[in-house]
């Protein structure tokens, strides 16, 4: 809700993030709430990067990517990544150009590792095995992409990881 404005918030979000805005695919032109949304309803893929323009929930106005309405001051997310155009609540997400998505942190309690490709707990460093590009790899067991995948991965004493 814009400051002192009185109006009610508006509901805002899908199932899989909590934002103020649509996105308009560049694949399509079709308005979505996301990606994910995007991708269960067409038969081909949102690049979530080459996202310029948005749709205002609260007051419809379609203007370039950005964290709040030029028109109504609506906040399209609390957290907003200019690279990925990721807009949700705050969750401590931070962009790690290393992995070049956005991860939930929070940062400070993360370290890209350049070998595995892959963000890990500060916890695990100098003590995880090492695979390359471990990340880049499908799950084992459920054959879906672990690296953009919003299901948390575990990492195995062996270095593998598995979908939680």
């Amino acid at each position: 809700m814009a400051a002192g404005s009185g109006d009610m918030e508006v509901p805002a979000g899908c199932e899989h993030y909590t934002r103020g805005c649509e996105l308009r695919a560049p694949c399509c032109g079709k308005f979505y709430i996301c990606r994910l949304c995007h991708d269960n309803k067409e038969t081909h893929k949102m690049d979530r990067f080459k996202v310029t323009q948005v749709q205002c929930l609260k007051c419809k106005h379609i203007q370039k990517a950005q964290q709040n309405c030029e028109n109504c001051d609506n906040i399209f997310g609390d957290y907003y990544c200019n690279i990925c155009h990721l807009y949700d609540k705050d969750k401590k997400q931070y962009h790690c150009d290393g992995c070049g998505i956005c991860r939930i942190g929070p940062k400070e309690q993360f370290e890209h590792c350049t070998k595995c490709n892959l963000c890990l707990p500060l916890s695990f460093r100098g003590n995880h095995k090492c695979i390359e590009n471990v990340s880049r790899q499908d799950c084992p067991i459920c054959l879906e992409d672990i690296h953009t995948s919003r299901v948390g991965a575990r990492v195995l004493p062996c270095g593998h990881l598995l979908h939680r």
